[in-house]
């Protein structure tokens, strides 16, 4: 038991570490000034930099998170909800938890993905010749980032309910079985 708590302790804060990893501000403007525009020129191949680091970087923390998220379903929620049944104890909230878990996890994979085929897109955009097609595909992809930001966040306060479930249960598993008082 200890075991789990300590792994769903380490992955709520690989989760927070990713959620902040992932943050992205959102600007509704979609057109953009002369100065705007040159600026945009003048700084392309930095920009382009910047960004091509972006993505190199969040798709390695993708297939981390990703990677990490899935072991928390299949090694730890899907394993515990199954000795919970076979030894007849009611799984229903765990299971919830789980099913919801696994349906924002879906999400978030297809967000991601939707997020690197804009940012993609902003990145083979010609940004000296095309600098306003440019700042909104960048601020599309930016949007977006803002949606893969949310769904790390509700992964994470998942992990935390299921986490919290967790110890409850295990309270009052041992006041049943050992007559100690919940503490």
């Amino acid at each position: 038991m200890k075991l789990l708590k300590r792994t769903f302790a380490f992955a709520l804060i690989g989760g927070a570490l990713a959620s902040t990893a992932v943050v992205g501000v959102v600007s509704a403007q979609s057109t953009i000034t002369s100065e705007q525009a040159a600026s945009i020129r003048e700084n392309c191949s930095a920009i382009k930099n910047t960004l091509n680091q972006l993505h190199v970087s969040d798709a390695y923390l993708r297939v981390n998170r990703g990677q990490l998220y899935e072991s928390i379903a299949t090694k730890l929620m899907d394993r515990f909800n199954s000795r919970l049944q076979s030894n007849d104890f009611d799984p229903a909230e765990f299971t919830t938890l789980t099913k919801d878990y696994r349906t924002t996890l879906n999400d978030f994979r297809a967000h991601y993905q939707t997020y690197e085929q804009q940012l993609s897109v902003a990145l083979d955009t010609d940004c000296t010749k095309k600098p306003t097609e440019f700042y909104v595909a960048v601020e599309s992809a930016r949007s977006k980032r803002v949606q893969v930001n949310k769904d790390v966040t509700e992964l994470n306060s998942y992990i935390i309910k299921y986490q919290d479930s967790l110890s409850a249960f295990y309270d009052r598993y041992k006041q049943v079985t050992t007559g100690a008082p919940v503490e």
